[in-house]
C-alpha cells in the first residue's frame, strides 16, 4: 500500500493539502475532525483500499499513523 494514496484520500476529506497529512497528526486535535468526518474517513478507506473495517476498530485511530498501521495489517 502506498502512503501517498492515503494522504490523497484524507486530504480530500479533511480539505487540506496532501503534504499536511503526516503520520503524527491527530484527526481531532490537528484537523478538527468530528464524528461525521471520521465516518467519512472510514467509508473512504473501505472504498479506496477495498477493506471492511469494524467500527470499534476505527474508534482506535487517533492519528494518521494509527490508521496507516492498521492498513498494513489487513
Amino acid at each position: 500500500m502506498e502512503f501517498e494514496k492515503l494522504q490523497s484520500l484524507l486530504a480530500e476529506i479533511l480539505e487540506v493539502k496532501p503534504d499536511q497529512i503526516r503520520q503524527e497528526k491527530s484527526f481531532v486535535k490537528d484537523f478538527g475532525a468530528d464524528s461525521l468526518i471520521l465516518f467519512q474517513i472510514l467509508m473512504g478507506v473501505e472504498a479506496v483500499f477495498g477493506v471492511i473495517i469494524e467500527e470499534d476498530e476505527a474508534m482506535k485511530w487517533n492519528t494518521v499513523g494509527d490508521l496507516w498501521e492498521y492498513l498494513q495489517t489487513v
